[in-house]
């Protein structure tokens, strides 16, 4: 079986460079992700299954909808992926866990043969996942440990769209197929912040075309307005990073430092508060950012929004400046993937300022 032979092979050349507890960790990952490809179903198969409630398949018809849109009118390349079902029983598939410095926003890399360093490392089960983020905090690291409802295999195998996708709304969950088609036409091995951020950019490109192409202006009108919300908590969250790097490098105390940081956040909070208040409708706009002001706010959890949003506004304005055309954009970012890291970021930057 082709799929058992790529992982037993992954498992093999990243035990053959890591230590005992490195090969655990190849181990539970490779496990997790053949569970997934053995359990997974076709979507006719599902959907001609009358034991199977309508919602579900109402989603399932949607995904493929999207799908059908990402290839036909967007370029991406979908081939083979989400056309087969897995219902996890559980409400995430992965926990990824992050990590970072007592004073420093920038998030802790984790290394790996075949993705590069990344920011993150990610557990099929939250205990095992729990248990390393202990490890970390014993080690004197800040860390916080984020449920994920999908994640790309970058084209090594067919992935299946899964039962944690479908509770979204129809936006939400097309969303999600968009991000993750991006990652197959761009992965920067170890480079989390272009990647993302590039992902993320053509999941809202690819979104408002499909909304405006299924002929929804209502639809598209409030998604534009919870861009707006969206930015606007993620510019407070980006604002207070930037104030907390200003007191990290500053040469007061330590005592004075974590005195400084609690306000910081506290005002973050009040901040968010107050910005809430002024949406039209401020108990169920955003509920995703509600979780995560009321959660525990450090270094580790702030370095997750910028790892995933501080380049999008870059990417964008170089869509807009190639006449929204995904084909040469696309290319465009290829060419930056090829270059040195540092030399990537100030491409883009000029690019997006038009120099």
């Amino acid at each position: 079986m082709m799929v058992s032979r790529r992982i037993f092979i992954l498992i093999a050349f990243t035990g053959s460079l890591m230590g005992c507890s490195s090969l655990n960790f190849y181990t539970q990952a490779a496990t997790g992700q053949m569970q997934l490809l053995w359990h997974r179903e076709s979507i006719d198969i599902v959907l001609a299954n009358p034991e199977v409630n309508q919602a579900l398949k109402n989603k399932l018809l949607l995904s493929r909808d999207v799908l059908n849109f990402a290839e036909e009118e967007l370029g991406l390349p979908v081939e083979d992926s989400y056309s087969s079902y897995v219902d996890t029983g559980r409400q995430f598939v992965v926990w990824n866990v992050f990590a970072a410095q007592e004073f420093s926003t920038e998030l802790r890399t984790f290394c790996y043969p075949i993705a590069g360093c990344v920011s993150y490392r990610g557990f099929f089960q939250e205990q095992a996942a729990r248990a390393f983020a202990r490890q970390l905090q014993q080690q004197g690291y800040e860390v916080f440990v984020g449920g994920v409802a999908a994640y790309s295999t970058l084209g090594w195998f067919d992935d299946p769209l899964l039962n944690t996708f479908m509770g979204r709304t129809d936006e939400k969950l097309a969303a999600l197929l968009f991000h993750e088609l991006a990652h197959k036409v761009l992965y920067v091995a170890g480079d989390t912040r272009f990647n993302e951020s590039f992902a993320t950019a053509v999941e809202r490109i690819a979104l408002s075309r499909w909304l405006a192409a299924r002929g929804q202006p209502d639809a598209f009108d409030l998604h534009l307005a919870a861009q707006e919300r969206s930015q606007a908590v993620i510019k407070l969250i980006a604002t207070t990073r930037h104030q907390l790097d200003d007191i990290y490098r500053g040469g007061d105390p330590e005592e004075v430092k974590r005195e400084r940081k609690g306000i910081a956040i506290a005002a973050l909070q009040a901040d968010y508060k107050n910005l809430k208040e002024n949406w039209h409708d401020p108990d169920t706009a955003f509920p995703e950012f509600e979780f995560w002001m009321q959660g525990e706010i450090n270094n580790a959890r702030l370095g997750t929004v910028a790892d995933y949003n501080d380049l999008v506004p870059l990417f964008e304005k170089v869509y807009v400046m190639h006449g929204a055309d995904l084909p040469s954009f696309f290319q465009t970012c290829r060419d930056l993937a090829e270059l040195m890291a540092d030399q990537r970021i100030s491409r883009l930057e000029s690019l997006a300022t038009g120099e």
